[in-house]
């Protein structure tokens, strides 16, 4: 495995020249204001290739089922460790804040530590933020981003946009990397991976039916790459002349990602464009798309796209009829809309502070966190194919009441659902409502009030990057205890992995030499 571990970091250190390259540019041939971060990106770069020769002369072993799955979520932590230097180097966040700002970009949650540091005429000051529905609890901490000011001392750049792009950058490229999976966009350059590869594939892709598109996964990959950077591409034209190149290169990364990081404080909201909230929303919508439908439109009537469809639409009506009146009705749909589509496709972006809706506008979004995109796609949540078995399951165990004789099987189109994926999902929905519980528990009993805990730990199981409370749009995780954030950590991971391939690595016959 450390091998093939080796193999790998050194093609992730292709990636770090990306924002190495910008970061030079920044530093020597631009008057960008904001904190070099040369420098930390080389240092990154070095780490990386230092680890890598380090685990190039490791003895190669075949890599079976059991070495597959530790390879998988060795990967991801590996990733997160390299992934995170920029951030810690750069002095942007410490070190576990820059853990959880790689893990965050990833797993695609888009939850983010960047916050502005408050001044007054006596220095650096803390935040206070108050849940109106639990007065006697206050949140008290400080930014974790110095202001950009003048030669006069007046402040002209705050919070995120302070921030050297370069790291700007580098988060958006980690959602777009961790968006279809390391593992998948790397075992295009990773030969040693042939053996066991069709596992890895469907380790590393979501929902309970991994569809290939070819027969080799090698060739499988590569086609999603593709496709993938060709969406982005598309995206980042349709914005350019709406907005400036590099928020139109970030917000593209983000966006077919489902991602949800943002280079302006104010997220999708700063720009007050209307073409723009609707090139988002479209986009949004493709990244949560089954990706094999792309290359197959015979599977564009599956159930499963219709069910997505509906919910989409559906919640879109839900969240936005009770704005109908405290916006006007074209703004309350628009802007209703964006917000549903943005929870539910586990995107983040924000274009209004839906933490001042009403409460049944915040309830469907709620439950939209958790509904998610479809199966094969970049999104987040339980995905809707796994709700479509879940209807027909509890479908047919009805109709064998009082039919007991009857032969039925359960598909969703042409795909067949045997009983142990069946049973599997059953399993994975009790996975959920346990860590649901646990995850709010234990939020609890660190110090954040039960309204924010229930919103964090929808936002970190299902990686949708932002939730309610001292969560809200308006603010970002900086509040989070130490305690928190490594639970954070943890609960993002298992999310993006969909629980199995995680809790599988805490059973003690696991680690039982056969």
């Amino acid at each position: 495995m450390g091998a093939i571990l080796s193999k790998y970091l050194f093609y992730l250190s292709f990636l770090l020249l990306i924002p190495l390259t910008f970061a030079a540019y920044l530093q020597f041939f631009s008057d960008h204001l904001q904190p070099h971060a040369t420098t930390a990106f080389a240092m990154a770069l070095s780490v990386c290739l230092l680890c890598a020769f380090a685990l190039r002369y490791t003895k190669p072993k075949p890599l079976h089922r059991r070495e597959g799955i530790l390879l998988v979520v060795s990967i991801w932590l590996v990733t997160c460790f390299v992934s995170s230097l920029p951030f810690s180097l750069s002095r942007t966040l410490g070190p576990l804040d820059a853990y959880f700002e790689a893990m965050s970009g990833l797993t695609t949650t888009g939850a983010t530590l960047l916050c502005p540091k408050l001044y007054d005429a006596e220095g650096e000051i803390p935040h206070y933020i108050t849940n109106s529905h639990v007065p006697d609890k206050t949140y008290t901490f400080y930014g974790t981003v110095p202001s950009i000011r003048d030669a006069n001392g007046l402040i002209l750049h705050s919070g995120i946009e302070a921030v050297n792009k370069a790291i700007l950058l580098w988060r958006s490229l980690l959602q777009w990397v961790g968006g279809l999976g390391i593992v998948v966009i790397f075992l295009t350059v990773l030969p040693v991976l042939q053996v066991g590869g069709k596992f890895l594939y469907q380790a590393e892709m979501t929902g309970p039916i991994k569809e290939g598109i070819t027969p080799r996964v090698k060739s499988t990959s590569a086609q999603l790459w593709k496709l993938y950077l060709i969406l982005t591409l598309i995206e980042i034209g349709l914005l350019l002349p709406q907005v400036p190149i590099f928020d139109a290169i970030c917000i593209s990364l983000s966006n077919i990602s489902t991602g949800g990081f943002s280079v302006r404080n104010d997220s999708i909201a700063s720009y007050n464009s209307s073409p723009v909230q609707w090139i988002v929303f479209l986009f949004m919508i493709l990244g949560s798309i089954n990706f094999s439908l792309y290359f197959h439109p015979k599977f564009k009537l599956t159930p499963d796209f219709f069910l997505f469809l509906s919910i989409a639409i559906l919640g879109c009506l839900l969240v936005s009829i009770p704005l109908i009146g405290i916006y006007p009705l074209g703004t309350a749909l628009s802007e209703g809309s964006f917000q549903a589509l943005s929870v539910q496709t586990s995107t983040g972006f924000v274009t209004a502070n839906y933490d001042q809706w009403p409460f049944v506008s915040q309830m469907f979004m709620l439950l939209l966190m958790f509904v998610g995109g479809m199966s094969g796609s970049t999104a987040g949540g339980i995905k809707t194919s796994r709700f479509y078995i879940l209807f027909k399951i509890v479908q047919h165990r009805l109709e064998s009441i009082y039919r007991p004789d009857s032969v039925r099987t359960l598909r969703i189109g042409t795909a067949e659902v045997d009983d142990k994926n069946a049973l599997t999902v059953l399993s994975f929905f009790c996975i959920v409502l346990f860590f649901v519980v646990l995850g709010t528990v234990s939020l609890v009993v660190d110090g954040i009030d039960p309204e924010t805990s229930l919103g964090l730990i929808a936002c970190l199981l299902n990686n949708v990057g932002t939730a309610f409370r001292a969560a809200g749009p308006t603010n970002s995780f900086a509040f989070l205890s130490p305690v928190s954030e490594i639970l954070s950590i943890f609960w993002m991971l298992l999310g993006r992995l969909e629980y199995y391939v995680v809790l599988l690595l805490l059973l003690p016959s696991f680690w039982r030499n056969r």
